[in-house]
């Protein structure tokens, strides 16, 4: 079993759509990123006025973000960098 993260995206014209991502660290780093002030509840997805928020589903391994009806994975434009965590 894998765990989806689903976060819920502000479209910006009164929309909102959901995004989701298997990549945990890059779940992390939006918390992080949350947590400095750095994030935009218009356009940082999970974001909104009361704070960083996502929910999370356990799915079988063969599961892709395409195979649940998602067109991409929210971390896709990731680098993989988290300046926010700290050098062990």
């Amino acid at each position: 079993m894998k765990t989806l993260y689903l976060l819920v995206s502000n479209g910006g014209d009164g929309s909102y759509s959901i995004s989701g991502t298997f990549n945990e660290d890059w779940i992390q780093f939006q918390e992080d990123r949350y947590e400095n002030g750095d994030s935009d509840y218009e356009y940082d997805p999970g974001v909104d006025g009361d704070g960083f928020h996502y929910t999370t589903l356990s799915l079988p391994d063969e599961c892709t973000i395409q195979s649940i009806g998602l067109h991409y994975d929210a971390a896709d434009d990731w680098d993989g960098v988290n300046p926010y965590k700290d050098e062990e």
